[in-house]
């Protein structure tokens, strides 16, 4: 039996080894996830309709994935390369909170604060206004939402890397500065107790921000890694599927 154990313990080590970083935080965000759902319907044995009016409060996980292609120039015959753009297909983990007011049984509106970790070693913290829709008043209604406010960004790591995963000696740092953000949402809310409910959306983020990069004015090939000398702003683009529970 303890040998046993020791084998599975064994297996499960070996498979995390496998993942990369990427489908780690994927695999820990789906698991936290699953446990986060699991827990308002633990609750469910009386279900009655959430109350109407008064302060409202939303915890939510969302996982987005990028969308986004973000161009950058560098000097004509450096590398032969111009106008080359790079896919921004970075994964957003991101936890948010949600104080407001119910208004009706239709209408709420408040503010959020949220944290979302970039899967390029940084992250940004989300301050906004919320406005959220609930098309009916039953038990369960089509809900929709509108965010829009400021991300400030909190770097882990302010180190350039590769441009792309294949053979290329362009270095780049996503989202490399603060700006506007914006979200919306829509998909159902869920009574699952007395004043409890349960939101599940599918949702689209932009935040702006700037990508950073070497315009090839610098010789000395040795550097070129740590020349990150330009700026190219834009807007980055994901979407995505957020969860959270009214209490």
């Amino acid at each position: 039996m303890i040998i046993q154990k020791k084998v599975v313990s064994l297996q499960v080590f070996y498979l995390l080894d496998v993942f990369g970083m990427k489908n780690k935080l994927i695999f820990g965000f789906l698991l936290v996830l699953m446990l986060f759902i699991a827990i308002p319907f633990s609750f469910s044995q009386s279900v009655r309709t959430i109350q109407s009016r008064g302060p409202l409060f939303i915890t939510s996980l969302s996982f987005h994935q990028g969308i986004t292609r973000m161009p950058y120039n560098v000097i004509p015959g450096e590398e032969g390369i111009k106008n080359f753009k790079t896919t921004s297909n970075i994964s957003l983990i991101g936890a948010s909170q949600f104080m407001g007011f119910q208004f009706s049984p239709y209408f709420a509106l408040g503010l959020g604060v949220g944290f979302d970790y970039w899967t390029v070693n940084n992250a940004f913290v989300p301050v906004y206004a919320d406005l959220r829709f609930n098309m009916t008043d039953g038990k369960f209604a089509p809900h929709a939402y509108i965010n829009l406010g400021y991300g400030s960004r909190w770097h882990f790591d302010s180190r350039p890397y590769k441009a792309t995963t294949g053979n290329t000696n362009e270095f780049i740092i996503h989202a490399a500065t603060s700006g506007v953000m914006g979200e919306i949402g829509l998909g159902v809310k869920a009574n699952v107790g007395f004043s409890t409910a349960l939101v599940i959306t599918a949702s689209c983020k932009v935040q702006e921000s700037a990508m950073r990069y070497y315009d090839g004015t610098y010789l000395s090939q040795g550097m070129k890694p740590l020349l990150v000398n330009t700026n190219s702003n834009g807007l980055y683009l994901s979407a995505g599927l957020k969860v959270g529970v009214i209490f």
